[in-house]
C-alpha cells in the first residue's frame, strides 16, 4: 500500500486540479449550443460534456440512449451522458453534475491505487493534466473501474475483478488491457476456480450491461464499433506520417498493441512461477495501456489519463511523470489552438503534427521503461526457479 502521506498529497493535489479544471471548463456552459465548439476552441476550454449536451438536450428533450439516440460511445458512457440531463440548471447544471460524478470517479481510482500493493497513486493524482482532462470527456469513469478491477485482482477477488473489468470495457474499451494478463495469472495459479470466477464475472457483466441494448436497438448499439472502425488517422502519429486510412493503417495501429499484450502475457506466465504474478499483471496492464494510446489510429487528448493510470500501476519514475505532464498540457493547447485557427496549414504542419510525433515517442519511452521492468521480473523469476531446483538441475543443462 502507498504511504499515507503520499496518498494524502496526491488527493490534495487532485482536488486542486479538479477545482481549477471546473473553473476553466464551466465558463463554456454559457455558450452551449451551435457556436459552443468554436468558442471553446478559441478560449481553450472545450469539453465534450457541454458539447454533447448542446447537441442533444439543450431544447429540453431527453431521448433514451441507443433506443432513441445513436451514441458513439459504449453503453455506460451513453447512460452517464443521459442521466446528467435530468440535473436542473441547464447546460451548467448538466456539466456540474457530470463533473462531480467524474471527480468522485477520480477519488475512487486514487483510493484503489493507494490500496494496491506497489502502485503509485501520485502519478494519477498529482499530474496537472487533470486540469485539462478531468472534464473533457467521461474517461475518469473507466479509469476508476480499471483501477478497482486491478485492486480486486490483487486481493484475489476474481469474480469482482472480472465484473469491474467488464464495466470498464462497457464504458470504454481501454480497460480490456487488464483482461489478458489477469486471465494468464489466474490460469497458472491454483486453484483454477479463481479463473472460472473471473471469467464468469467478466462475461456475465458484459452480457447484463450490453445485451438489453443490443437486442432492443442493435443498429444503435453497434454504432460505436462501426463508427470507430470507419475512422481514419486522427491526431495520431499515423496522421503525421501521412498514413490516413485503410487496411495498412488498421494493421499499423493494431500490431503494436497485439505485441505488447503478448509480451505481457508471456512475462506474467514466467513471473507466476516465481510468485510475483500480482506485480507482473500490473506492469503488463500498464504496458498495453500505454502502447494502445500511443499507437492507436485515433488519439484524443484525454487519453493521457490512461497513460497516467499506467504510470501509477507501474510506479514509474518521477522524471517520466514530469515530462509527460508537461507534454500533456502542451498537447491540449495545441489540439484546440489548431481548431481555433481552422487548421491553419503552417500551424498544423510545423507545430501540431510534429507534436503528435513527440507525444507518441514520450509515451513509448514510458512503455519501454515498463517493458524493461517486466523483463527484469521475468529474469528474476527464472533465476529464482533455477535456485529452487538446486545445482543438480543446472549441471544437466
Amino acid at each position: 500500500m502507498a504511504p499515507r502521506r503520499t496518498t494524502a498529497i496526491a488527493l490534495a493535489l487532485a482536488l486542486l486540479w479538479l477545482a481549477l479544471g471546473f473553473a476553466n471548463l464551466a465558463r463554456g456552459a454559457a455558450h452551449a449550443g451551435p457556436g459552443y465548439r468554436f468558442w471553446a476552441f478559441r478560449h481553450h476550454c472545450y469539453s465534450d460534456v457541454i458539447a454533447l449536451h448542446g447537441d442533444r438536450y439543450l431544447g429540453g428533450g431527453r431521448p433514451l440512449p441507443y433506443l432513441e439516440d445513436r451514441i458513439e460511445y459504449p453503453v455506460l458512457l451513453g447512460v452517464a451522458l443521459w442521466l446528467a440531463s435530468f440535473a436542473p440548471g441547464g447546460p451548467l447544471g448538466h456539466f456540474t453534475a457530470t463533473y462531480l460524478f467524474l471527480s468522485a470517479c477520480l477519488l475512487a481510482a486514487l483510493l484503489a491505487l493507494a490500496r494496491t500493493p506497489g502502485a503509485a497513486p501520485w502519478w494519477l493524482g498529482a499530474t496537472p493534466a487533470l486540469v485539462y482532462y478531468a472534464g473533457l470527456n467521461w474517461d475518469l469513469l473507466p479509469v476508476a473501474l480499471l483501477a478497482l478491477a486491478v485492486l480486486a485482482g490483487s486481493v484475489s477477488r476474481g469474480g469482482a475483478s472480472g465484473a469491474l473489468a467488464a464495466l470498464g470495457i462497457s464504458a470504454k474499451l481501454f480497460p480490456g488491457a487488464f483482461v489478458p494478463p489477469a486471465a494468464a495469472a489466474l490460469a497458472l495459479r491454483p486453484p483454477r476456480r479463481a479463473l472460472v470466477r473471473f471469467g464468469l464475472g467478466l462475461g456475465a457483466t458484459l452480457l447484463a450491461v450490453n445485451l438489453p441494448f443490443a437486442l432492443a436497438a442493435p443498429g444503435a448499439w453497434s454504432w460505436f464499433f462501426r463508427f470507430n472502425a470507419a475512422r481514419g488517422a486522427e491526431n495520431s502519429i499515423w496522421e503525421a506520417l501521412g498514413l490516413a486510412r485503410g487496411p495498412l493503417l488498421d494493421l499499423a495501429s493494431a500490431a503494436p498493441l497485439a505485441l505488447a499484450a503478448a509480451f505481457g502475457v508471456l512475462a506474467v506466465a514466467q513471473a507466476s512461477r516465481g510468485g510475483d504474478a500480482v506485480r507482473a499483471v500490473r506492469l503488463a496492464t500498464a504496458l498495453s495501456l500505454v502502447v494502445w494510446i500511443a499507437t492507436n489510429k485515433v488519439y484524443s487528448p484525454q487519453y493521457a489519463l490512461y497513460g497516467f493510470l499506467a504510470g501509477a500501476l507501474a510506479a514509474a519514475p518521477l522524471p517520466l511523470f514530469l515530462v509527460l505532464s508537461a507534454a500533456s498540457a502542451a498537447d491540449y493547447h495545441l489540439a484546440f489552438e489548431v481548431r481555433a485557427r481552422r487548421w491553419e496549414p503552417w500551424f498544423r504542419d510545423h507545430l501540431v503534427e510534429p507534436g503528435h510525433v513527440v507525444r507518441t515517442l514520450l509515451w513509448l519511452l514510458l512503455a519501454a521503461w515498463i517493458a524493461r521492468e517486466l523483463w527484469r521480473l521475468r529474469d528474476r523469476a527464472r533465476e529464482d526457479g533455477e535456485a529452487a531446483a538446486g545445482p543438480s538441475s543446472r549441471a544437466t543443462r
